[in-house]
Formats: structure tokens, sequence, C-alpha cells
């Protein structure tokens, strides 16, 4: 399962969601967006507001978006992109190397 944290201001995140999509459509792996996410100028404890932020933002400790984070079956985390892909030109090569690197 993909995991996926974005908000509507973000140009980064408003380019990866058509990604996960596509990715969804050709494969059949199930994509998850948790958007919405609102920054709290005010506040020095949590950097989202919630709410309107999901809730995931704590569970996943979300610290940046676009936020991609890869689970297997059992729910465990086995990889995750933040911002952009680190290692690969593209998020889809990203992607493809992390669930990969698992098999």
């Amino acid at each position: 399962m993909i995991i996926a944290f974005s908000a509507t201001w973000c140009k980064d995140c408003a380019v990866n969601v058509p990604v996960l999509a596509v990715i969804n459509e050709a494969t059949g792996l199930e994509v998850r967006v948790f958007g919405g996410l609102k920054k709290d100028p005010l506040g020095q404890g949590q950097k989202w507001r919630i709410p309107p932020s999901p809730q995931e933002v704590e569970t996943f400790n979300v610290d940046k978006i676009p936020l991609i984070v890869i689970v297997d079956r059992e729910g465990r985390e086995v990889g995750r992109i933040v911002e952009t892909p680190a290692h690969q030109p593209t998020l889809e090569q990203e992607l493809c190397e992390i669930i990969e690197s698992r098999q």
C-alpha cells in the first residue's frame, strides 16, 4: 500500500497525486491520499493544525510534504519518499526500487 500526505497549496503534491492515481490504476496497488494538510503558523509544538489535518500526520510523523510512505501487507513501513525521490529521477522509479527491494 502507498500512503501519501499532501496539501492543495503544495506544488510537488499536485504533481505526485496524479502519478499515484495512474500507479493505482495500472497496478492495482492500493493508494491512500491524506490531503488537506494545513500549517499552523502560530503553533510551536505542532507543525500541522489538527483538525483539519488528518490524525495520521502524527502516526506517520509527517514533518515535510509531500510524504509518500510504502507499507507491506502487515502494515509495516518499508520505505518513504520525503518531498522528492532521493535515488531515482522519477517518483515511479523510486517507488519501484523500494517495492522491488522488499521482494
